[in-house]
């Protein structure tokens, strides 16, 4: 593994907190699940890809490894919802496919991001 721990639980932690905002200005808008569930799954989304291209435009090498551990980091975080009662095993697991989404999608876009502000720079 070419990443440390330190990093992937550091870069967890931003992914983690821009989603977690993400959510509390959702519910302060008064968008749920229950009234509004394509614009809340959306809206998580969508900061879960821009916390993960964040996270990739820091790395220059090994990202989709890098990227993969903080997956799976995250997914792990996600535990303490079903310890606080936010949801269901079941519901845990079916988000893994929603973080895997936001990865690859924030991964590509870093890569996106990254290539072009280098060729830019060899100009």
């Amino acid at each position: 593994m070419t990443s440390t721990a330190k990093t992937v639980v550091r870069d967890a932690a931003i992914v983690y907190g821009l989603t977690f905002s993400a959510g509390l200005c959702m519910a302060a808008a008064g968008i749920t699940l229950e009234n509004n569930s394509s614009t809340a799954y959306l809206c998580n989304l969508l900061s879960g890809v821009l916390g993960f291209t964040l996270v990739g435009t820091r790395l220059s090498a090994n990202r989709a490894e890098h990227l993969a551990w903080v997956a799976a980091t995250l997914w792990t975080f996600n535990l303490t919802n079903i310890v606080l009662g936010l949801q269901t095993s079941s519901a845990w697991i079916h988000s893994g496919l929603t973080i895997l989404l936001m990865a690859s999608l924030g991964g590509s876009l870093a890569m996106i991001l990254t290539l072009t502000s280098a060729a830019d720079r060899r100009t």
